[in-house]
């Protein structure tokens, strides 16, 4: 299982990682009217990995069934809810990971586990979330919340004939019917969570040059501007600029240049002032 952040937004990614290819899929659902199983032949092998992708803005997709459901957007999540559900037939039936274990990798202890079926829970939370039993928790704690795997005291149940396949759970509908935050002004609060602060926000140069600024406000389109440096040897020239039509009414993207070397400035420069234009 591996969780990925995104730099730009800090949505994040999960990957339920197995090996091989599926020719099918099994669904059912606890909906009286949809209990019985139906089977679904792939015109091609399919990989059995699994991705769920959880925006900023609370959107969270299910890229195995193409599903959709609405959560609160992660910088204002206050209430528990589960997001994701995966029963595993045995433990011997899992994969065997021969990559070395990295510092930042979290390893699940199941060796006092009985035979038999284990089903795990991935719960996203308030940041003060306290998980019971065996549980493994993932603190965001500038944004406010949190991410939860734990192994259930129970295990799911799947029906009869499909006991011994690896069985994967979805919500069919989430905390609210429909997205409560755009994603330009969930990408924002995301920033400003991260600063601690409201208003715009300015980052130091990256390791490329690059210097990232984040409006205070959504524009109305991608604004113009007009960037003021201190040092009269230093410029911003338009070919600087990296645009991105995903974020360019949100965020400024651009690196510091020598006017006579021509060479990128990889360090903090001083910036007289930076003006931007979307007028109405």
């Amino acid at each position: 299982m591996i969780f990925e952040t995104s730099e730009r937004d800090g949505s994040l990614s999960l990957s339920i990682r197995r090996e091989g290819l599926s020719l099918s899929k099994t669904t059912w659902s606890t909906s009286p009217e949809k209990q019985d199983p139906k089977i679904t032949e792939f015109d091609t092998p399919k990989p059995k990995n699994k991705r769920i992708t959880i925006h900023q803005s609370g959107r969270v997709n299910y890229h195995e069934n193409g599903n959709s459901i609405f959560i609160a957007p992660l910088t204002r999540t206050t209430q528990l809810f589960p997001i994701y559900g995966y029963r595993v037939p045995a433990l011997e039936k899992l994969d065997f990971h021969n990559e070395a274990i990295e510092e930042e990798d979290a390893v699940f202890d199941l060796s006092e586990l009985p035979e038999g079926p284990v089903s795990f829970s991935v719960l996203l939370g308030p940041g003060d979330f306290v998980p019971q039993g065996r549980a493994i928790k993932l603190g965001y704690e500038a944004e406010g919340y949190s991410v939860t795997v734990q192994v259930e005291p129970v295990t799911f149940i799947v029906p009869a004939e499909l006991s011994e396949h690896f069985t994967t759970f979805t919500p069919e509908r989430g905390l609210f019917p429909q997205q409560q935050m755009a994603e330009d002004q969930a990408m924002i609060a995301y920033h400003q969570a991260l600063a601690g602060a409201p208003g715009e926000i300015l980052y130091q140069p990256n390791g490329e040059g690059v210097i990232k600024m984040v409006f205070a406000v959504p524009m109305r389109i991608a604004p113009r501007f007009k960037i003021e440096l201190a040092d009269p040897a230093l410029h911003v020239s338009d070919q600087d600029v990296l645009r991105d039509k995903r974020s360019e009414k949100v965020m400024l993207k651009f690196k510091v240049r020598h006017r006579k070397s021509k060479k990128i400035i990889r360090h903090a420069v001083e910036i007289s002032s930076i003006e931007l234009d979307a007028e109405l």
